[in-house]
């Protein structure tokens, strides 16, 4: 009983001290995948890049990118786009599939898409007076999120 009790504290240790390793790293824009680099490029190319930190935590890698004007991207480990954040300010329109920005359009006129973040099933996008709209992959409309 001794032994099995020993293992499983060396493997929480072990799995304890991985957590703890989560590490931040700035790194040159240079050192993104080259698809993260022409996403910058290709959307934001009147914005300077302020920083760009690569993020690992257990066995997953992620990048991040923050411009000069605040907005924040986050992308994969492949380089693939998750999350572009405009801080307040309108994004990139060619970003947001042409159905979710009809229904932004006609259902609340008066505003910008700030934000947007996707997954496999899930595209969320936030607008300029703070409301967070999800809606499924096709851009079909789910819910407003609290």
């Amino acid at each position: 009983m001794k032994t099995v009790s020993k293992i499983l504290t060396a493997g929480l240790l072990v799995f304890g001290l991985n957590s703890a390793q989560a590490q931040d790293k700035i790194i040159r824009f240079e050192q993104l995948p080259a698809n993260a680099q022409s996403f910058v490029k290709g959307n934001f190319s009147q914005q300077d890049v302020s920083y760009v930190a690569e993020e690992r935590e257990n066995l997953t890698k992620e990048f991040k990118v923050r411009l000069k004007n605040g907005t924040e991207i986050e992308f994969d480990a492949k380089g693939n786009w998750k999350e572009v954040d405009g801080d307040r300010t309108a994004i990139p329109a060619k970003l947001v599939p042409v159905k979710i920005q009809d229904y932004v359009k006609k259902s609340f006129p008066e505003t910008q898409i700030v934000k947007i973040k996707k997954s496999s099933r899930l595209i969320e996008v936030e607008i300029s007076n703070d409301l967070e709209l999800e809606f499924n992959a096709k851009g079909d409309f789910l819910r407003i999120d609290d």
